[in-house]
């Protein structure tokens, strides 16, 4: 969730206009920028009032083994052939990772598709399609029952690089204050509207300024150590994959946990654009609309959000 959402269109295309001085899709991401920042500020929630930025504080070290137990986590609420084929796409990298996982929850939101899983991993199922948070939440309790070091969460529709697993571990061996890891995480669909995602950041956290500190991580590409995840819950007031994310990662910023950006962390994600230009369309726009309902939910729960927003930078697909 990219937009800078809480200024005017006009700031917003002006920002946009120097960041991309020179960039050879330049007046394409203008329009599309426009696009999105209508259907995100007409289904989102303005706040009035004005908040303070206060740093957040700095924790303590991170308490990892040399050789941590790790638990992947994926939420699924699969309803087209689209789906099945993007968790298949899935499993097949989870099969090609160098650092497999001791153990692959997949937490079924009720899904009216049926599909198949590999034999080690674990599926559990939802008797209610209750949404990415509860479902997350659920295979947080289940790892921690099986007493792992780490959590990491990806999407049903994402591609892990066959390093991702190792990459999380190094960057928690090598930076102790850390908590949380975001990577990037980038488009996979050769379509306008995956490229625009791409420069946008859309799929990627943001960053404080001169800071490698995140305001925010997405869960199609993040890890947890166990320790946040016996104090923190994804919140389940959000029923849709829109937002839950940052306001799970504002929690633990206020916590003390640190949450870092790791570059080398790469995962792909794909929407599902085709050749279809109506279709394509009605995707983005219909994404976009999803986190502008999001976002009133987010600002519910935290009204201060962005006084944060505004000290942060999008982080461009790489």
């Amino acid at each position: 969730m990219s937009s800078i959402s809480n200024l005017p269109y006009g700031k917003i295309l002006d920002y946009w206009y120097e960041n991309l001085k020179g960039h050879k899709h330049r007046n394409k991401f203008l329009l599309t920028k426009f696009i999105e920042a209508f259907t995100f500020n007409s289904n989102s929630k303005k706040l009035k009032a004005k908040y303070k930025f206060t740093p957040f504080p700095i924790g303590g070290k991170n308490q990892l083994p040399i050789k941590p137990k790790m638990a992947l986590v994926i939420p699924v609420y699969a309803k087209s052939s689209k789906d099945i084929q993007d968790l298949s796409n899935l499993f097949s990298s989870i099969a090609k990772l160098e650092y497999q996982p001791e153990f692959v929850i997949v937490v079924d939101d009720n899904s009216p598709k049926s599909y198949d899983i590999p034999n080690q991993f674990i599926k559990v199922k939802n008797e209610l399609n209750c949404g990415p948070a509860k479902a997350r939440n659920r295979g947080i309790d289940l790892a921690l029952k099986n007493e792992i070091d780490v959590i990491a969460f990806t999407d049903s529709d994402c591609i892990l690089e066959s390093n991702w697993t190792k990459q999380i571990v190094f960057y928690f061996q090598q930076h102790q204050t850390c908590g949380i890891i975001s990577g990037n995480t980038i488009s996979n669909d050769k379509h306008w509207f995956g490229t625009y995602h791409n420069i946008n950041g859309t799929l990627n956290g943001r960053k404080f300024k001169n800071s490698n500190r995140l305001l925010y991580g997405t869960t199609a590409n993040l890890a947890i150590t166990a320790e946040i995840g016996k104090k923190i819950r994804f919140n389940e007031k959000f029923p849709n994959a829109a937002g839950e994310d940052i306001e799970f990662c504002f929690r633990a910023n206020n916590e003390g946990f640190e949450l870092n950006h790791n570059p080398e962390m790469i995962v792909y994600h794909n929407y599902g654009y085709t050749d279809r230009v109506l279709d394509n369309l009605n995707i983005f726009i219909n994404q976009f609309r999803k986190y502008g309902k999001g976002e009133k939910i987010l600002l519910e729960q935290i009204p201060e959000y962005y006084a944060y927003f505004n000290e942060t930078e999008e982080i461009k697909a790489e």
